[in-house]
């Protein structure tokens, strides 16, 4: 089963990437160079680290497992069902929050929002000023619950490294929208 989630989960974040790759309006050169030569894709990042942390775990101990052994059945249903809708909620907030974007969305490590002629408030970002990074910390701790994995830790950091993320852009945003965006600052939460 653990086999099985892992690939099934690899799978949806490749599709999510496959869907980022088709939205992006970058010309094509662009967007291989971001995507495929890893010049810029943290999400791509993240599924190259993970694969890279199992194989090594494997590696130095073959008989390490990926996850926690459950002792109660239903605890072990609940871990992996919680999982996987957290993990589907995650997608579904950042596909949420893309389409939302349309053509104004930039990569994390382009911090520019020059092109930007109004600030964006409704769709997802009404209850989130960071739909999208929400959306991948909700799709990382999904992953690693539905797998009961210690390494769920892992999540902290993705965390810490979104926020300080978030705090850059914001500055950015205020310094853009001034006003306006201090007071969607005010009323709207970071991720929740």
């Amino acid at each position: 089963m653990e086999i099985l989630l892992l690939i099934g989960m690899g799978f949806g974040y490749f599709l999510l990437q496959v869907f980022w790759f088709s939205m992006d309006t970058r010309p094509m050169k662009e967007k291989v160079k971001f995507y495929l030569l890893f010049k810029g894709s943290f999400s791509l990042r993240i599924i190259v680290i993970y694969t890279v942390l199992f194989l090594l775990m494997k590696f130095i101990n073959p008989d390490w497992s990926l996850s926690t052994q459950v002792s109660s059945v239903s605890l072990y249903w609940v871990f992996t069902i919680g999982g996987l809708l957290l993990y589907l909620l995650g997608t579904a907030i950042c596909v949420w929050a893309r389409i939302t974007m349309k053509d104004i969305w930039t990569p994390a490590e382009q911090t520019s929002i020059k092109h930007r002629k109004k600030l964006l408030t409704k769709g997802p970002f009404s209850f989130t000023r960071n739909p999208i990074y929400l959306g991948l910390i909700l799709i990382n701790l999904g992953f690693f619950i539905a797998l009961k994995s210690y390494l769920v830790v892992v999540v902290l950091f993705i965390v810490l490294f979104l926020d300080k993320k978030a705090v850059e852009e914001e500055k950015i945003m205020e310094k853009d929208f001034g006003s306006d965006y201090l007071k969607y600052k005010s009323s709207v939460p970071r991720f929740l």
